[in-house]
């Protein structure tokens, strides 16, 4: 059986739509097309059978046009047992205009009149769904369908609930046969991987891989999962969002489920998120059920002597807080130990040595996050890091970038300091020392240079007028030359007056020579010095960058 809108119905949609006008649909028509064949597609492009195969033509009561959702409506013929008799197996919807706007291939059905006594008449009822965009406004229906016809959505989905809650049962939250909708990477980027998954009892099934296109984020990638109403149907349908995303109901009321698949923290660090089994056929065959024997099962071989516990039975407690060696904890003193140690530790702040927070941990990056959702840390920290939206959110701590550091306390080493607030770089108050050795009582050579060959000069002071005599002897007397003349014996010598003169006298050139000169020591003393200065934009040791993380 397959029904179709026709070419001509697709048209005068359009057609009323940029006229903005109401698309009526007035009558069904029956007809008996010999050698239709119900089983093929309809030829949408055919008109109206011929006048002699139309067996029967139904004006639609304004009161059996209905609505199911706004791109849905329905039309119902209910034909009574008076009427007859005749066969069907094509059936039209046909609008005011007389265009064939729908049609439907039905097996051959028979249509008969009540006659007493000779023939008991049926009834027959044909519902028409038609979907396409807008299709409610267009059509101007505004009675909702579920009003007059048999409504079996009820039933339905109280079906599909049932069917979802046994594999629920059966899978648990997530089970992902083998690599099935595993993240990995293909030739032209990454995919995942084709194969079936059962989420909160939903079976996805890929065929074929399904590839990524654009730029993925670095963080968690999620399949989010629904059964969807589709026309009368409800069916599974899935899509990938980023980011780590909770279980929650859309506007339309359905209810969608999502699971982590798997962490991208670069093209070559991709972490598999999925809790994976390795079904790769029947589970009958994958759980051993034909003969009830797990060949690997530890637990079938172990008895109360192997334990040494004489009474198995009672040999258990609910209490995290017992010690004793002849007693085993249950699976809820188990849970009770790790609320107790999940509850000490909200509040902690820790380094991870890989970019991304484990489970049960948040950045330490100053985010606003929900009150609710962390209602345990936010009772702890409450506004101390910031009151987020003042409502519903509230600021973690921001720890990117910087050391920590116990909190004084009263101690005194880092005093008047509030806890948990922010404090800036600094170099403690300190001077530098210098010097330079002293270099003890010197001195420093001096000279001067060289005069070359040279002479002094030197001379004797004048004398005057005056005589030169020389001593009487015997005989000696006056000469005949007068005053200027001595007359000594043997004969007469005559000399003049020498008159006024000098007398000079000559030195001898020194030669080439220097001359030096002495420079007085000039003590004990020291010379200053200049320091510079150096380092960079702060002061640090040696560090380790972490990502810290606060637990909640």
């Amino acid at each position: 059986m397959s029904a179709s809108i026709t070419l001509a119905g697709e048209s005068q949609i359009a057609l009323k739509q940029s006229q903005k006008k109401p698309l009526i649909i007035t009558r069904f028509i029956f007809a008996n097309v010999p050698g239709l064949n119900p089983e093929t597609p309809v030829d949408r492009a055919a008109g109206k059978p011929s006048a002699g195969q139309i067996v029967q033509v139904y004006d639609i009561p304004e009161q059996n046009a209905g609505f199911v959702n706004p791109n849905q409506v329905v039309y119902s013929c209910q034909l009574g047992s008076d009427i007859g008799d005749w066969d069907f197996n094509w059936v039209g919807l046909e609008d005011a205009e007389g265009v064939l706007f729908a049609v439907s291939y039905v097996p051959l059905q028979q249509k008969r009149k009540n006659i007493p006594p000779q023939q008991i008449g049926n009834n027959v009822t044909r519902n028409f769904l038609v979907a396409f965009d807008g299709a409610m406004q267009l059509t101007g229906v505004k009675i909702d369908a579920s009003t007059w016809q048999h409504d079996f959505t009820v039933r339905l989905a109280g079906i599909d609930e049932r069917e979802r809650l046994s594999n629920r049962e059966m899978y648990g939250r997530a089970c992902f046969f083998g690599k099935a909708l595993a993240f990995a990477k293909s030739e032209n980027g990454f995919q995942l991987n084709a194969g079936t998954a059962y989420i909160e009892g939903i079976r996805v099934f890929m065929s074929k891989p399904w590839p990524f296109t654009g730029v993925i984020p670095v963080g968690t990638i999620t399949l989010d999962v629904c059964l969807e109403r589709q026309l009368n149907d409800r069916v599974a349908t899935w899509k990938v969002v980023y980011g780590e995303k909770g279980d929650y109901t859309d506007a339309a009321g359905v209810r969608h489920y999502c699971v982590p698949l798997a962490y991208y923290a670069s093209a070559t660090e991709i972490y598999d998120a999925r809790p994976a089994e390795p079904i790769a056929g029947a589970l009958m065959q994958h759980f051993a059920a034909r003969d009830g024997d797990y060949a690997n099962l530890r637990a079938r071989g172990t008895t109360k002597e192997d334990v040494e516990l004489g009474n198995l039975p009672n040999a258990k407690s609910d209490d995290p807080n017992t010690n004793s060696s002849e007693i085993l904890a249950t699976t809820a003193a188990l849970n009770k130990l790790q609320k107790q140690v999940g509850d000490s530790m909200t509040g902690m702040v820790a380094g991870f040595s890989m970019s991304w927070p484990p489970e049960g941990w948040l950045r330490c990056n100053g985010a606003a996050v929900s009150r609710t959702t962390y209602a345990r840390l936010f009772a702890m920290l409450g506004a101390h890091y910031g009151a987020g939206d003042g409502l519903t959110t509230f600021n973690l701590p921001d720890m990117r970038g910087l050391f920590p550091r116990g909190w004084d306390d009263g101690r005194g080493v880092d005093p008047s300091r509030a806890f948990g607030t922010f404090q800036d770089m600094m170099i403690h108050s300190h001077a530098h020392t210098a010097s330079a050795a002293a270099v003890g009582d010197h001195l420093h050579a001096a000279w001067t240079d060289a005069q070359g060959n040279h002479v002094h000069r030197t001379w004797t002071d004048a004398q005057g007028n005056h005589n030169h005599s020389a001593p009487s002897a015997p005989g000696v007397g006056q000469g005949a030359g007068g005053p200027n003349t001595i007359q000594m014996s043997g004969g007469a010598h005559e000399t003049s007056w020498a008159g006024n003169h000098a007398h000079n006298v000559g030195m001898d050139a020194a030669g080439h020579h220097a001359h030096n000169v002495g420079v007085g020591g000039g003590g004990a003393h020291t010379h200053g010095v200049t320091v510079t200065a150096t380092g960079g934009n702060e002061t640090r040791p040696k560090n380790l960058a972490l990502l810290f993380c606060i637990k909640y």
